[in-house]
């Protein structure tokens, strides 16, 4: 039996673990205690406002400390969060405000001239009745400083009632296609998802937490679960190499979450292997495909440290886990080839490979992943027929295509709508990506369908290449040809600094494809 809200959660964390840190920002300590209370006082200010259940509180801020008062009072209070990537520009965040109905929205110093080119967007109807800002010196005109809000707040008890079928928060997707789309979910889906990652990715009793990923996305979601085993969460504000070595070694940091660029950009900078970060037992990473060289490298420096997530936001972080168990075992046992999958379903999920009519594949063939469980979206936010598409039958469709082995180890082939079509034949370049990532020039890659007058759309490789390792195009497409057979082979491949990345730091291959497809109707043929 779930208990019924995020609120009480955290109210239980409070209690249980009071004196101890349950925050570090810099040399800023806050207990457990003095977490609660934080907590409790921002979600009794907004309630104060008029805010009533359920009414949606949009968060503009970097990664720090009142991040948190503020996304977790919000859920206290049995409000509705509604947290906007800081890297997204004022167009979207005025769109995802007036998309969702925000009554408020609270900023910081960092994003306050964003927030005021939010309010001078005229395309999108605001709904927004209050301005808060964490910081007394960075309010806008017609705004208040929230501090002011909280101090007039009691930090004493009294849980406001939350159901587990009240609306917890919308969350939007990274928009790389058209505008983004809310994501709706309940206490009950993410309770759901937070315990599935106590279950599934090694996380332990009192384990300090270092948040190198938004908080706002992915990497925020393992601080009520830390919370939870009475851990603290080390707020770092964002990945630069250096500073999270510094702190591992401070704070004895033994967990993080990273995308795979920050662990490549990590094994880097590395000039003593891990000497200095032995404190570190559990690294989760995800988000991205990460290179099966690159994963052995981090593998052969750190030891068996590793945990891949598959999600997505429809989904939670929680559909399948590469755990670290099985990252040991592909060591001592030589077959690497799990390393190349997205893990194995985890328990709360049934997850299988159907066809395009919703018809389980057969053992071998390709087909889209499809789940349910209890921490799913609810629905897309005031899209009905876009909910339709993607949760069928009571199974969430996630586009992504994968084949499954014997173990139940799945592999994704790509998602549907990057598969190239060549001269008839289906070609899907994550499995030229994977090809491509076992060569020790290549960095980094990213494989789309450029036009091409005989064939349709040709396979061409975007190549970060390593200075230190020679190889030049020809190599490269020989190196395919010989792995994969003529159909999979790039037709051509460009050369560049980096890879564009969206504003959760996927590759953005429709800003790639708009290189080559440049004043066509379409980015098909």
């Amino acid at each position: 039996m779930l208990v019924h809200s995020a609120g009480a959660l955290i109210e239980r964390c409070g209690q249980a673990f009071g004196p101890r840190t349950a925050v570090v920002h810099g040399d800023r300590r806050i207990t457990y205690t003095e977490q609660l209370a934080r907590i409790r006082q921002t979600g009794r200010a907004l309630l104060d406002l008029g805010l009533t259940k359920g009414d949606r509180v949009a968060i503009l801020m970097s990664d720090r400390p009142d991040l948190l008062d503020v996304f977790y009072g919000a859920l206290w209070a049995g409000l509705s969060v509604n947290p906007l990537n800081a890297k997204m520009d004022a167009e979207d965040h005025a769109y995802i405000m007036g998309n969702s109905g925000a009554k408020v929205v609270v900023h910081d110093s960092s994003k306050a001239d964003t927030m005021a080119k939010v309010r001078a967007q005229t395309e999108f109807e605001l709904k927004l009745e209050h301005v808060l800002s964490v910081d007394d010196d960075a309010v806008l005109d017609g705004g208040s400083p929230l501090s002011r809000l909280t101090q007039a707040q009691s930090d004493g008890a009294g849980l406001p009632v939350t159901t587990p079928e009240d609306r917890l928060g919308i969350f939007y997707t990274g928009g790389t296609t058209g505008r983004p789309k809310g994501v709706e979910h309940t206490h009950r889906s993410f309770i759901s998802a937070w315990m599935s990652e106590l279950l599934e990715l090694g996380l332990g009793e009192g384990d300090v937490f270092g948040h190198v990923a938004p908080l706002t996305h992915a990497g925020g979601l393992f601080v009520l679960p830390v919370w939870m085993r009475g851990g603290t969460n080390v707020v770092l504000g964002g990945f630069r190499p250096e500073q999270f070595i510094d702190a591992v070694v401070k704070e004895k940091i033994t967990a993080s979450m990273m995308v795979p660029t920050m662990l490549y950009v990590l094994l880097d900078s590395l000039k003593n292997g891990k000497e200095g970060l032995e404190s570190l037992e559990t690294v989760i990473y995800g988000a991205s495909p990460m290179g099966k060289e690159r994963l052995l490298q981090a593998l052969d420096t750190f030891g068996p440290i590793f945990a891949q997530l598959y999600g997505q936001t429809e989904a939670p972080n929680q559909l399948c886990v590469l755990t670290k168990g099985d990252h040991a075992e592909a060591l001592q046992t030589g077959n690497h080839e799990p390393l190349s999958s997205c893990g194995r379903p985890v328990a709360i999920a049934d997850v299988r490979l159907f066809d395009d009519d919703m018809n389980e594949v057969e053992h071998g063939q390709s087909g889209e992943i499809v789940a349910q469980g209890p921490h799913l979206m609810t629905g897309y936010w005031q899209l009905p027929e876009e909910t339709d598409k993607t949760l069928r039958n009571g199974w969430l469709c996630t586009g992504d295509v994968a084949k499954a082995d014997d173990r139940g180890f799945l592999y994704i082939v790509d998602r549907k709508k990057d598969m190239i079509i060549s001269g008839g034949f289906n070609v899907y370049p994550k499995e030229v990506e994977s090809t491509l990532f076992g060569h020790p020039a290549v960095k980094d890659v990213a494989v789309i369908g450029i036009p091409d007058e005989k064939w349709g759309e040709s396979v061409k490789a975007v190549v970060v290449k390593d200075p230190d390792v020679q190889a030049d195009e020809a190599e490269l497409i020989a190196y395919v040809r010989g792995r994969k057979g003529a159909v999979m082979t790039p037709k051509s491949v460009d050369f560049v600094d980096a890879i564009p990345l969206t504003a959760v730091g996927k590759h953005d291959k429709p800003a790639l494809r708009a290189q080559y497809w440049g004043g066509r109707d379409r980015g098909v043929n």
